[in-house]
C-alpha cells in the first residue's frame, strides 16, 4: 500500500464523519428544544412580528418630529428666493449663490471678518428740461453785449 492510498482512505473518512456530525448536531439541538420547550421561541417570534409595524410607526414620526425641528424655512436677504435650510449651519442660496448663517429661525448674510456691509438705497433720478439748463459751451459769454 503506498502512501497516497492512505491519504485518500482517511480524507474519505473525514468527508463520511463530517456528515455524520452535522447530523448529530442538529439531533443534538431539536432535543435541547424539545427539553426546554419551543413555546417561548414562536411567542418570542409572533412579538417581534407584531412589534415591527409599531416600531416602523414610530419611527416614521419620531423622524418627521426630528426634521421640523432641524429646518428652517425662509427666504434669501439678497435675493428673496425662499427655501429651506438646516438650524444653526451655514449655506449658499440656490438661486444667487450668495453664503448665508441659519440663525434665530431665519437666514442672514454671513460677512467675513473685516468686511464692512452696506446696506444700498435707490435714489430715483429726475431728467430735467433742456431749456432751463445752462449752456455747456466752454466759451464764456459777455452778458452785457453778447459778444466774447
Amino acid at each position: 500500500m503506498n502512501r497516497n492510498d492512505f491519504n485518500v482512505k482517511a480524507n474519505l473518512k473525514q468527508v463520511r464523519l463530517s456528515g455524520l456530525s452535522f447530523w448529530l448536531t442538529v439531533l443534538l439541538v431539536i432535543s435541547l428544544l424539545s427539553a426546554v420547550g419551543l413555546g417561548w421561541l414562536v411567542q418570542s417570534i409572533i412579538i417581534a412580528l407584531a412589534l415591527l409595524p409599531v416600531l416602523a410607526i414610530v419611527a416614521v414620526f419620531g423622524l418627521q418630529w426630528w426634521i421640523r425641528r432641524k429646518l428652517v424655512q425662509d427666504s434669501c436677504p439678497v435675493c428673496g428666493f425662499e427655501f429651506v435650510g438646516f438650524k444653526d449651519s451655514t449655506l449658499n442660496c440656490p438661486s444667487c449663490g450668495e453664503r448665508l448663517q441659519v440663525s434665530n429661525g431665519q437666514f442672514e448674510r454671513s460677512t467675513p471678518s473685516g468686511t464692512i456691509d452696506v446696506q444700498a438705497t435707490d435714489v430715483s433720478v429726475k431728467t430735467l428740461d433742456t431749456s432751463v439748463m445752462p449752456s455747456t459751451s466752454s466759451e464764456p459769454k459777455d452778458e452785457g453785449t453778447g459778444q466774447v
